[in-house]
């Protein structure tokens, strides 16, 4: 931010006096004892807490970061992501902590929160407001804290919605105001704003002693948060998400709110569940905390909120990025430095771009659409809107028909396409083509997107007739049958300005699901043998391709039904029926099938099967020839075995003897030493085919 006696340091004192009547704030002079902290409810017992903090250095220059002392932040950079990205310009808004801090704190551009300064003259919160308080209406149970050492952090960046925001005084009360907090609260989303670097930028610039000594000393301050964090009681039970940012940059010599590269770059470096140790990023910017802080807290960014950011755990690289290993060094320009590879003629794999109509000659980086890097492309000439193509991301397409005239070329205009892959559709009878662009004009140029459906004829989707700033996203209709789309970027101009293209994305609902038709499939796994049996097991197994309702196995005896016998399968494309049925003695037929979600049913399958429950009969023969002895005593003794179901074997005394299946059968002349038989008292076991058994005890002498 601007120093204390620049004019850009003014805070416009009507809305900041309205601001301290709507919420009353803690502020406090940087000499005083911190402030005690309230507090907070406690908060339901649910396993890990999810906890976020987020430390703002004002005016951190990144080029400067490696260079200085600062163990903590290194420490942070080792353990997460590091991402450096430039902000916007003029006419945008300048690169100043106005803009620079409500664009972290929203989640949008200054184009939309309109903060473009340092008078907060109509700022447009109310309808973007700052994440703790989206935080605050998502879940209000949530603890949010903001600490800032310039006071219009807390007393307007942030709402009124935001349970704490104290004004520090000074980076020391800031400090000490925020360590209280985690240590002896309970605060769940932090903020924290720490001012003496830029002060220090102020004064003597990014060169200048004095700068490197405050970044050494503010990272010994964020080593006072960070141990704060650390040594709470309950930290093993918790989950940060840490996130350190700047809002802007400083001159060598002193200062910021221009354009230059020095004022425009900032970073994001975060550590947190999902953030890999280690990585650099080219694609995160200072846009994506706010959704990054929400995306921890477990709550979902609403599309109507019209979020410029995104959690960094949802960016994805786009087809573009995959370039920057082939990116080259100026050849015609002169502006950017030595060294700086940030543009290439060469597509991405499945993208193509169509020079035919293309003059020769013209500035090389330049003829004909190209892919850029903003670090090369935004510094071939400053002041000419295209530090406002902040939605761009990486790598990006970029037809910029002002700079390639800048060299003689033949006649003509610049006139070039820039042609996608041919993307598969589903089905669906819509699509949408989601795109990030910048579209300026500045003299005669056109700009067209086309659509073509399997290599026809292509038509238009949108022709732009206005300067165009957004992330866009056309919805059209789908011709019924088509089964690829290829999108065209057509561009012309004559020494006019630009037009970027980035994030090209194809969006349609999954394919339309056609009448299911097909029948399910039931087999029938038991029986597999007709019995006899004692009861009936059955089981029948059944698939459908898209899901079952039912399995059913019913019973029946001389064609009329006697149990019915079903289970049911919920849409799971696999399942079991089984059941167990008892019945009389008889013979039956099962019937079974399935029925799918659809009302289609499986060819029904039969199986015939007999009962048997009766156990089987033993009866002593009589007469001297048979038996020797009466009442169950005897010397020798003789049985008549029967069953209906037919006779299966015997058992005595544990002895087995297999019959011969009939349904009558004999068991003559048992005397001690006879199969098994013993002098004393015996055991007789008659099993028939089914299972069933009769006992019979007698004694032998």
């Amino acid at each position: 931010m601007p120093s204390p006696n620049r004019a850009l340091r003014a805070v416009s004192t009507s809305f900041l006096a309205a601001a301290l009547v709507a919420t009353p704030l803690c502020a406090q002079a940087a000499q005083a004892a911190p402030a005690a902290m309230p507090a907070p409810a406690a908060a339901p017992d649910t396993g890990r807490s999810a906890k976020t903090l987020v430390v703002g250095i004002d005016g951190a220059s990144f080029d400067f970061l490696e260079a200085a002392e600062m163990p903590n932040l290194d420490g942070l950079r080792a353990g997460g992501l590091t991402s450096a990205s430039n902000l916007y310009a003029q006419p945008m808004a300048g690169t100043v902590s106005g803009a620079g801090w409500s664009t972290i704190a929203t989640g949008v551009w200054p184009d939309k929160h309109n903060v473009v300064d340092n008078s907060f003259s109509n700022p447009k919160y109310g309808e973007y407001p700052d994440y703790l308080s989206r935080i605050e209406a998502a879940t209000p149970q949530r603890d949010t804290l903001v600490v800032g050492t310039w006071t219009p952090i807390p007393q307007m960046v942030f709402g009124s919605k935001v349970d704490t925001r104290i004004a520090g005084g000074s980076d020391v009360g800031t400090t000490a105001k925020a360590v209280e907090a985690l240590s002896a609260g309970d605060p769940d989303d932090v903020f924290v704003h720490l001012d003496d670097v830029d002060g220090a930028g102020h004064s003597v610039g990014t060169n200048g002693a004095a700068y490197a000594a405050a970044l050494k000393k503010v990272d010994g301050q964020l080593g006072q948060i960070l141990a704060a964090v650390e040594s709470r009681p309950t930290r093993s039970t918790e989950d940060w998400t840490i996130i350190v940012t700047a809002d802007h940059g400083h001159t060598p010599t002193g200062g910021h709110g221009g354009s230059t590269p020095a004022e425009r770059k900032t970073f994001v470096v975060a550590t947190g569940p999902g953030i890999a140790a280690g990585s650099v990023r080219n694609d995160v910017k200072i846009v994506d905390i706010a959704p990054t802080v929400l995306a921890a807290d477990g709550i979902a960014a609403d599309p109507a909120w019209k979020l410029d950011g995104t959690a960094i755990g949802d960016l994805k690289a786009d087809d573009f990025d995959a370039l920057r290993p082939v990116l080259q060094g100026k050849v015609d320009e002169t502006r950017p430095a030595n060294g700086v590879l940030g543009w290439t003629h060469t597509t991405p794999e499945g993208w193509s771009i169509d020079n035919s109509r293309m003059p020769a000659g013209g500035v090389a980086e330049w003829a004909g659409w190209s892919f850029a890097t903003d670090d090369f492309w935004t510094n071939v000439e400053l002041g000419q809107r295209r530090e406002t193509s902040v939605r761009s991301r990486d790598v990006f397409a970029v037809a910029d028909s002002d700079e390639w005239d800048d060299k003689s070329h033949a006649a003509g205009q610049f006139d070039s396409t820039l042609v996608s892959p041919a993307y598969p559709l589903t089905g669906a009878a819509t699509a949408t083509l989601a795109y990030a662009t910048n579209y300026f004009i500045d003299g005669p140029q056109s700009a067209e997107v086309l659509v073509s459906y399997d290599g026809g004829a292509p038509q238009s989707l949108k022709a732009y007739a206005a300067n165009t700033n957004a992330n866009e996203r056309l919805a059209f209709d789908v011709p019924a049958g088509a089964r690829t789309a290829q999108f065209r970027f057509h561009y012309t101009g004559t020494n006019s300005a630009f037009w970027t293209v980035d994030r090209v994305a194809l969006e349609q609902d999954a394919a339309p699901e056609l009448p299911d038709t097909t029948k399910p499939v039931a087999t029938l796994a038991a029986p597999t043998a007709a019995g006899p049996f004692r009861a009936l097991d059955v089981q029948v197994d059944a698939t459908d391709d898209r899901g079952l309702k039912r399995i059913v196995a019913n019973v029946y005896r001389d064609g009329t039904l006697v149990k019915s016998t079903q289970s049911a399968m919920n849409g799971a494309t696999a399942g079991t029926h089984r059941a167990t049925v008892s019945l009389p003695d008889g013979a039956y037929t099962v019937k079974f099938n399935a029925e799918d979600l659809a009302g289609n049913i499986a060819r029904t399958g039969t199986f015939a099967f007999t009962i048997d429950a009766t156990a089987p009969t033993a009866t002593v023969k009589t007469g001297a020839g048979e038996t020797i002895g009466a009442d169950g005593v005897y010397d020798r003794v003789s049985f008549k075995l029967y069953d209906a179901g037919k006779i299966d074997k015997v058992v005595l005394n544990g002895v087995v003897k297999d019959l011969t299946n009939n349904a009558w059968s004999d068991l003559n002349g048992v005397k001690p030493g006879v199969l098994g038989a013993v002098r004393g008292a015996n055991t007789l076991v008659v099993h028939d085919v089914a299972g069933n058994t009769s006992t019979v005890a007698f004694t032998l002498n």
